[in-house]
């Protein structure tokens, strides 16, 4: 960068798109991008190439929820892919665990190394008002199936809103604790 800095880490947004509209992230009518205004998959893959071969050595793919995206196991083939060919050591995705259950194996059959999910209550009715279509159970399901898919690492991120969610703390850290996860909020 401009002060001489390697940079090592980025982030690929591969879609606006999401099947939640949580309510710090989303109205509930969203207006998304025109899909031909998305790169298409083969184009991120060609500059997360260029990026990797430059020297990037981790990189978080984000969304909207990315597993949303149409061919994404795909995707996440050819970006594994870079890891024997270019400076590309970590691949993350960000997810909101809607859709892991039936990618998580795949992805770490890939080369996906870590998934960061957001949890923002365990509460089934809390879930769905602060998600506003979200489902626990299926959440859950998806945590369950990235620890059994054999991630290297998996992280929960909540968002806490005094008044809304801020007496789950300590029940959150708990889940993280015994399921063996890592936990930001």
């Amino acid at each position: 960068d401009r002060f001489g800095r390697q940079v090592t880490y980025m982030r690929m947004s591969i879609t606006d798109r999401c099947d939640f509209r949580c309510v710090y992230c989303m109205d509930e009518e969203m207006t998304f991008m025109p899909r031909e205004q998305l790169l298409s998959l083969e184009e991120i893959v060609f500059l997360l190439r260029a990026f990797c071969e430059l020297g990037v050595e981790k990189v978080r793919i984000t969304g909207g929820e990315p597993l949303v995206r149409r061919n994404v196991d795909w995707l996440f083939k050819e970006i594994g892919k870079l890891k024997q060919a270019t400076s590309l050591q970590e691949l993350t995705l960000t997810s909101n665990g809607s859709q892991l259950a039936k990618y998580a194996d795949g992805m770490v059959a890939a080369g996906v190394d870590r998934v960061n999910i957001s949890l923002d209550s365990l509460q089934k009715k809390r879930f769905k008002d602060l998600t506003r279509t979200g489902d626990l159970d299926v959440v859950l399901a998806g945590i369950k199936a990235t620890t059994e898919a054999g991630f290297k690492r998996v992280k929960l991120n909540a968002v806490i809103m005094k008044g809304r969610n801020d007496d789950e703390i300590i029940a959150l850290a708990q889940f993280a604790i015994d399921n063996n996860l890592d936990i930001s909020y």
